[in-house]
């Protein structure tokens, strides 16, 4: 290679660079122009599978000095769910305050055996626990507005979120679906005051116990360099009435603006008609878009209204990627491998349309290849969605139930 065309290929490989972060820098100026909180010199710890991140909840709850903040969407009555409980007994007999919240509706049922024996055995050891929102005449009141968020909030420094509740299933699967793939994050820097600011207003609707977030906020000391550097983070969570469009536009904003390429891990892919547009305009520009997902859904409707769903994505252009092997709950997206997204949202209405949710945006290169990486590595044990296997991955029992649900997709 001459002199001539080495300058060229670096010009090239430059202004592909320079492109991409242009794309990146769109985006980030949509999430500011929308009110998304954002925070610089943050860090994000990414843990999966669910031992590595109930060992490293574990670890930070034995070493809580203040208060320990906890929202989820299912808490079982289980062998995880009691260790973790324990634990959390033990913190507050040291002086800690541990203030717990479940959603009502989520912990309902005979599985999360969540019965009020269980709620004041804990109580009185010392843990402030309480359910979101419980189920009363004439019930369809209460039933779509649930506290789909998962996170952990320990003394004002970290932030633990994502995809897995506090179940048994998370850890060892479930016979039916196989192995449980699942992501969570451990969150540090000054992005922890947006999820203690929404934990306290989430409080104070239940309990109307006003708890000042600030108060609730233990800086780092001057010689602890642990949020120096770190990324610029978006915290976009979606509140009923007040902030219900929020995911929706962050994904729309993503999709508009990917250059290159954009990779979705989540379980249900069943979209609302904004964000099912401007995935299809992204795949129409060229944008190359992979999604990866567990062939078996846990649930029929879910499972059949997804495997239309991606069909059609695939019929378009998208690469549909369909693992046998685990169940994917991962709420994962990867754009032009410098932003990514994990958080608590589906790609369905629930998520996107009803439900309190919460994702977390980091503009970071590095988390973006650790992400690559598990997508990759999951990839290999997973077959490509294509005209010619649909309807032998999709039976035709399946296939006919997913084209009737298509009325009540706005709902699932």
């Amino acid at each position: 290679m001459n002199k001539r065309q080495i300058i060229i290929v670096v010009c090239a490989l430059l202004f592909g660079v320079n492109l991409i972060y242009a794309q990146v820098e769109l985006i980030r100026k949509d999430f500011i122009q929308f009110g998304f909180a954002n925070f610089e010199h943050c860090d994000m710890q990414l843990l999966f599978p669910g031992k590595t991140k109930f060992k490293k909840l574990e670890e930070d709850i034995k070493k809580a000095k203040h208060y320990i903040h906890i929202e989820y969407y299912k808490w079982y009555n289980d062998s995880i769910g009691n260790h973790i409980l324990d634990l959390l007994a033990k913190s507050a007999s040291k002086g800690v305050n541990v203030r717990l919240m479940y959603d009502a509706f989520g912990c309902s049922g005979n599985d999360p055996q969540v019965t009020a024996e269980f709620i004041k055995k804990y109580q009185s050891k010392g843990i402030n626990m309480i359910g979101f929102d419980p189920m009363r005449f004439p019930y369809i009141n209460h039933a779509l507005h649930r506290l789909h968020r998962k996170m952990v909030i320990i003394d004002g420094k970290c932030v633990y979120t994502g995809g897995l509740n506090v179940a048994d299933y998370y850890i060892k699967g479930k016979p039916e679906l196989g192995k449980w793939a699942d992501m969570h994050t451990k969150l540090t820097g000054p992005i922890v005051a947006e999820y203690q600011k929404l934990f306290a207003d989430m409080w104070y609707r239940e309990t109307e116990e006003i708890l000042n977030h600030n108060a609730y906020l233990f800086r780092t000391s001057p010689t602890d360099k642990t949020n120096e550097g770190g990324y610029t983070a978006f915290v976009v969570d979606r509140e009923p009435g007040r902030k219900s469009n929020h995911i929706r536009k962050s994904y729309i904003s993503c999709f508009k603006h990917a250059q290159k390429k954009i990779r979705i891990i989540n379980p249900y892919i069943i979209l609302v008609r904004s964000v099912r547009k401007a995935l299809y305009d992204c795949i129409k520009r060229g944008v190359e878009v992979e999604i990866l997902l567990g062939h078996n859904g846990d649930n029929l409707i879910s499972e059949v209204s997804t495997a239309r769903e991606i069909y059609n994505l695939s019929r378009r252009g998208a690469n549909v990627w369909l693992c046998k092997e685990c169940f994917h709950h991962d709420k994962v997206m990867i754009v032009d491998d410098s932003l990514c997204t994990v958080g608590t949202a589906n790609l369905d209405a629930r998520s996107l349309s009803f439900d309190y949710e919460v994702n977390v945006y980091m503009l970071s290169p590095k988390h973006c290849k650790e992400l690559n990486s598990y997508f990759e590595e999951h990839r290999k044990t997973s077959v490509l969605l294509t005209k010619d296997n649909w309807t032998s991955l999709y039976p035709r029992n399946k296939r006919r139930l997913g084209w009737w649900t298509k009325g009540i997709r706005g709902i699932l």
